[in-house]
């Protein structure tokens, strides 16, 4: 992966330049992320559910959310 690094007249870094290419691949790795910790959160609410410390919702709950 090639970076390039902006600076400012005192050399401190203050951007990075990535390719097109570079940034739809980094794009779609943060959606992944966020896919997987979503589904992290299902199954801990799940899990409270299943305790019985998380109040399950009702179908025209969950409906309500779309």
């Amino acid at each position: 992966m090639q970076v390039q690094y902006v600076t400012d007249e005192k050399g401190k870094k203050s951007a990075v330049q990535l390719s097109l290419k570079q940034w739809k691949e980094l794009q779609k790795g943060i959606k992944k992320l966020e896919l997987f910790e979503e589904l992290k959160q299902a199954f801990k609410d799940m899990e409270q559910h299943q305790k019985g410390n998380l109040k399950t919702p009702t179908t025209k709950q969950l409906l309500a959310q779309l």
